[in-house]
């Protein structure tokens, strides 16, 4: 046992010829050296391929996109689906409306929608974001900000949600160089009547319960569109189409929403709600979720008591 253990010191160490792990400090020196060199021209090699591929990419948008990208195949058209606001819980699709709240507590849902618009619409425009608008926009939307303002739907009245009567902000996701064509598909047309009119310069949105039972509790929808209110449909000027990217990596694009107002919602109920947008190149499909979002809204309400329930107690 002792031999075996002196063996295995001598393999790691040898005081005769003063070498470690078969090696003298001289080899050990000019090994590490090697290496370290090797390693350095590595890391910089690597420094200048990446730098060739940030020089060569473009800087505001990815290098295929439109018809000519990925999201684009012959199975599946180019289209974009639509996304809601307010989200407090982003791995939730819930929005959870609690009239026994005191009216002093700060709203979640609320608070949701104004840090969304604080980020991507409140802000003051800088002078190249005044610039992109003025070169890039039609005469109506040279102001460069898109606004909604003549509506019920106000961070004052908390988006109707203290009221029970809550606002969700819709919009169409971006697509780089997509410009939805106003109308509706041969199939939309086909198989069912559209819900909207036709718009000579809009996209149209429509909510409604996802199921019949949802249908049944939804109640009352009013849409507050850039045009105005509707109690058919919401509408998205194309005026604000396409979106062109970033300009010198700064996201100045403002995307043009609706607010959908749930006027009636039976309360204790979840409902389940089922947004889609409509256009002659957009293709509605409801297993991908194309074209579409879904949400769910929740009233938390305690029953009325009557007077009569009220005296027998």
């Amino acid at each position: 046992m002792p031999g075996r253990f002196s063996g295995l010191m001598n393999a790691l160490y040898d005081p005769k010829k003063r070498q470690f792990l078969g090696r003298d400090g001289a080899g050990w020196t000019k090994l590490g050296v090697f290496y370290f060199f090797f390693y350095l021209g590595l890391a910089g090699f690597f420094c200048a391929m990446l730098a060739v591929f940030m020089a060569l990419s473009p800087r505001d948008r990815p290098r295929y996109y439109d018809e000519s990208s990925r999201m684009a195949t012959r199975s599946n058209p180019l289209t974009p689906g639509l996304g809601f606001r307010p989200q407090p819980d982003p791995d939730k699709n819930l929005i959870f409306i609690d009239k026994t709240a005191p009216k002093d507590e700060p709203n979640p849902n609320a608070k949701s929608l104004d840090q969304y618009l604080q980020i991507f619409y409140w802000k003051q425009n800088t002078a190249e974001e005044k610039e992109y608008y003025n070169e890039r926009k039609p005469a109506s939307k040279k102001s460069g900000k898109f606004d909604i303002s003549q509506n019920r739907c106000q961070n004052n009245t908390q988006y109707g949600y203290a009221a029970g009567q809550p606002c969700v902000l819709v919009k169409m996701n971006k697509i780089v160089g997509f410009q939805p064509i106003p109308g509706a598909t041969l199939e939309d047309e086909e198989t069912h009547k559209p819900p909207c009119n036709k718009k000579a310069n809009a996209v149209s949105i429509h909510c409604q319960g996802e199921y019949p039972a949802d249908e049944d509790n939804i109640g009352d929808i009013t849409y507050y569109s850039e045009d105005g209110e509707d109690r058919q449909c919401g509408s998205l000027s194309t005026d604000w189409f396409p979106y062109e990217g970033k300009v010198n990596r700064q996201d100045v694009y403002q995307a043009p929403y609706i607010w959908v107002q749930f006027l009636k919602p039976k309360p204790n109920v979840l409902i389940n709600v089922m947004c889609r947008v409509y256009g002659r190149n957009i293709h509605f499909d409801k297993k991908s979720g194309r074209a579409l979002t879904r949400f769910q809204i929740y009233v938390k309400d305690p029953p009325k008591t009557t007077s009569r329930q009220a005296g027998d107690i």
